[in-house]
């Protein structure tokens, strides 16, 4: 009982002594990955690859995902929507999820600019360990 109490203190004390900055990074951490873990579930549009990028930015959370079988033709641009945070989202911010499907994620490297940089600057939170998603993954230098 007496360790049971030491070890609750312990890590009350480690939370306490958490900045903010340091909390809301753990929350939108723990909510990519509930989220993503979620997505691969799906067998509808199965989920290739994920990338968490725009880090620097500490209130809304930037992802996108790649999926298997995602409508839309090859050269079209990736759809980008926006999620408010809710009791299935918890987050501080909004979520910018950029979806697409791995013909239009190669489109976006063939043609360059402003969003591919944002990726480049990211962090695979998920890949499904194909040569398709090694691919993008090279194609984007990550």
């Amino acid at each position: 009982m007496l360790t049971h109490i030491n070890t609750r203190a312990t890590i009350i004390n480690m939370v306490m002594s958490m900045s903010t900055e340091d909390r809301v990074r753990q929350l939108h951490e723990r909510a990519v990955r509930e989220l993503v873990e979620a997505h691969k579930q799906r067998t509808d549009e199965p989920l290739v690859l994920a990338i968490r990028f725009d880090l620097a930015d500490t209130q809304d959370i930037h992802l996108l995902e790649v999926l298997d079988g995602f409508p839309g033709g090859d050269d079209d641009e990736l759809l980008v929507t926006e999620f408010e945070p809710s009791a299935q989202l918890r987050i501080l911010g909004k979520l910018q999820l950029a979806l697409g499907s791995p013909a239009q994620l190669a489109s976006v490297i063939r043609r360059g600019g402003e969003q591919l940089e944002r990726f480049r600057h990211g962090v695979v939170v998920h890949d499904d360990g194909s040569k398709r998603a090694a691919e993008l993954k090279s194609g984007l230098g990550l």
